[in-house]
């Protein structure tokens, strides 16, 4: 079944866990979801008893998953970000803006953007493993050195053209949505024209908060790479990450 994922990025060790899940309960709640059948690291539990276990072990992040949901809250401290992923099947894939707005009112919020689960998982697919478990040809695909001494170096799939690509950097990810919310560090961390975003005429764009740009390229998910569509999403990177731009075309 189809899947789309929103992930949010907010500055390293300010996303905190309590907060989010009280906002997907919240969430949850007003959609009238039940709060059983859920499971916290694919052990059952209410949604009451998410945050109870969480502090008795002292945890900061979670794997909760039930009702067409799947909710990853993590940190990557090597690049000074925390993530919540808000992932949806079926009927629940609606209602972006508003899973957006329990988070992006927040001063330490760098960036949201909205994915096909599936489009994104083979954009960012390096490993031909990953395509002979599931029967996937990728002979055609452009491959390269991983560039690890013997015995480590192995050939991989060279994913450094597809638009789709995401890529961690210090404090956000470089990747493009259909819809995405940028906060005020992003501009600060990308060195992204603010002024050239919001004047772009091939966008939609709106400021849901003063301190929050929402910019829609699409009104539906990328699923693939190809034609125009994938000729907008490297216009959008472009846009928002020049200074990968620009590296780009010196090499």
């Amino acid at each position: 079944m189809a899947a789309e994922e929103l992930t949010i990025v907010f500055k390293h060790g300010t996303l905190d866990a309590e907060f989010a899940l009280r906002s997907i309960q919240a969430e949850l709640a007003e959609r009238h979801v039940p709060s059983t059948a859920f499971e916290l690291y694919e052990k059952p539990v209410d949604l009451a008893e998410v945050w109870p276990r969480l502090k008795r072990v002292g945890r900061k992040t979670f794997n909760l998953v039930g009702r067409g949901f799947v909710f990853d809250l993590g940190s990557v401290r090597n690049f000074q970000l925390d993530f919540l992923g808000i992932k949806a099947t079926g009927e629940h894939r609606s209602a972006w803006d508003k899973w957006a707005g329990w988070f992006i009112g927040n001063p330490n919020f760098v960036m949201g953007w909205l994915a096909d689960v599936e489009y994104e998982h083979w954009q960012n697919a390096h490993d031909p493993l990953q395509y002979t478990a599931v029967g996937k040809p990728y002979e055609h695909l452009p491959k390269k050195s991983n560039e690890l001494p013997p015995p480590l170096e192995q050939t991989i799939i060279d994913i450094s053209g597809n638009p789709g690509r995401r890529l961690l950097r210090a404090g956000y990810y470089e990747v493009v949505g259909a819809v995405m919310w940028l906060g005020e560090p992003f501009w600060q961390l990308t060195k992204a024209n603010k002024v050239a975003v919001e004047q772009a005429q091939w966008l939609r764009v709106s400021n849901p908060l003063p301190t929050v740009v929402r910019i829609e390229a699409s009104t539906k998910c990328f699923t693939t790479d190809e034609g125009a569509v994938g000729e907008l999403q490297r216009n959008l990177r472009a846009l928002l990450f020049p200074e990968s731009a620009a590296s780009r075309q010196v090499a």
